[in-house]
């Protein structure tokens, strides 16, 4: 495939050029104006599982809250690297103040903001199998910011894609996604041993109890029988001690059930899988096929039919033509 490329550029003067800017990015975050002078300048490149942004922002505050999370249903990987300016960000309750040179890397399946003023910014969104395939688990590395001496070698890789995608031969283009995931998990292993790398995410900001319940949650997610005396004595904690941690969410089983939910939304993605419906809810640990029907349609809009239909639908349209914001909403939904 070769690189395929549209843009957006907007000003405060321009009549229309916020709310062009608010629909563009509809897909994806709500977005709100701050008192910064406002102006967006896009150029945005598809590879092969990878998006490519080259962004000169101000004046816009981003987020995706919990509800936002779970309609989209987005589970890539987004690396932000800052080359000027100024970008805020975090997950809900924590935030980084990028320096130029530094990259953050934001779960898409998981709450975040930004908030950017004079910032140039090259953004990377890539499959999260492809990252995972190279950099290992990502998970718990919601919101971690990767310092310049860590980052150097993928920001310098970034920023020659940006010079040099529109002249790529084929046999790049298939393989950039793969190169970045590569160089982020050197990044990584780079940060954990540096001092001061500010590897803070939402994870580490919880409790430790929490953390490890979610960590033996998504390892036994297809186990019928998880329930709390499974995980509390698979943690080394009390019942009476996982309630109170997940309180805030609805419960323990409401937590477990959602992340049910999720996993079934991703292996329904998931290109080559032809397994039933059914089949897919039991392996998440459904045992009723109707209850996860149910339920699947109650948290997405759609009963699960219909939504793996939906997303087969859209990747077969390979047009390029068309609103902006429809061609972005295609090649994003292409990284599952």
């Amino acid at each position: 495939m070769s690189v395929q490329t549209f843009a957006f550029s907007a000003e405060a003067e321009e009549e229309g050029g916020f709310e062009g800017y608010h629909r563009l990015y509809s897909i994806g975050a709500d977005v709100e104006r701050t008192p910064a002078p406002f102006h967006a300048h896009i150029r945005v490149r598809r590879f092969q599982r990878m998006i490519l942004f080259e962004r000169e922002l101000g004046g816009l505050h981003h987020s995706r809250d919990g509800t936002r999370v779970r309609r989209d249903g987005f589970d890539h990987i987004t690396l932000h690297l800052l080359r000027a300016g100024s970008l805020l960000g975090g997950p809900p309750g924590i935030e980084h103040r990028l320096r130029p040179g530094e990259i953050m890397l934001v779960d898409t399946s998981r709450p975040h903001w930004t908030r950017t003023d004079r910032a140039r910014i090259l953004t990377v969104q890539l499959a999260r199998d492809v990252a995972e395939a190279a950099a290992g688990d990502l998970d718990g590395m919601h919101g971690a910011v990767l310092p310049e001496v860590a980052a150097g070698l993928l920001a310098d890789f970034i920023d020659s894609l940006v010079r040099r995608a529109d002249a790529l031969p084929v046999a790049a283009v298939e393989r950039a996604a793969a190169t970045v995931a590569e160089l982020l998990g050197v990044a990584l292993n780079v940060a954990a041993a540096a001092p001061l790398a500010r590897l803070l995410s939402n994870d580490a900001a919880q409790p430790l109890r929490r953390v490890r319940a979610e960590a033996y949650i998504d390892a036994h997610l297809g186990d019928a029988e998880l329930d709390a005396e499974a995980i509390a004595n698979g943690i080394g904690s009390s019942r009476s001690s996982l309630y109170r941690a997940f309180a805030d969410d609805g419960g323990l089983m409401r937590h477990i059930q959602q992340r049910r939910l999720e996993r079934l939304r991703a292996a329904l993605r998931r290109p080559g899988d032809e397994r039933s419906v059914a089949a897919l809810a039991f392996a998440c640990g459904f045992t009723d096929e109707k209850h996860s029907n149910r339920a699947f349609r109650a948290a997405f809009g759609m009963p699960p039919g219909r939504y793996r239909a939906a997303i087969r639908e859209i990747r077969q349209d390979r047009s390029t033509g068309g609103l902006a914001e429809d061609v972005f909403g295609r090649w994003t939904h292409e990284l599952y």
